[in-house]
């Protein structure tokens, strides 16, 4: 399957979409879901630690699946922590099946949930 990561190369990256693939997919799943109920329960420094954790596992997770270079690894710690986490979920989401039409509709769904507050001068 193709997958198309824009912030990371113009053509698209194959992935394989085997069990092998598949199943560090529902391994990082659970991790994040593991490191999100870490992040809402933890104090002081447990909560920065387990930040630090989740995303070292996205970029992981990234390189891995999409067989990043050395150069195209570390330009995901240049990216925003929301864009870093929006295209980790993106990438799992191919994996598991879902379009890209099925992506684009969820997105859509989150965006008119989100309110905007303007900024102050």
């Amino acid at each position: 399957m193709q997958i198309k990561v824009e912030q990371l190369a113009k053509k698209p990256f194959e992935v394989k979409d085997s069990v092998k693939n598949l199943k560090k997919t529902y391994k990082f799943q659970k991790d994040m879901a593991q490191m999100e109920d870490i992040t809402e329960t933890a104090e002081g420094t447990e909560m920065f630690d387990a930040m630090d954790s989740m995303l070292d596992e996205l970029i992981d997770y990234l390189s891995t699946i999409l067989h990043l270079t050395a150069k195209q690894a570390e330009s995901l710690e240049e990216l925003e922590q929301p864009e870093l986490i929006f295209m980790a979920q993106r990438v799992a989401m191919r994996l598991m099946g879902a379009s890209e039409e099925d992506i684009a509709s969820i997105n859509e769904d989150a965006e008119e949930g989100l309110e905007v507050i303007p900024e102050k001068d």
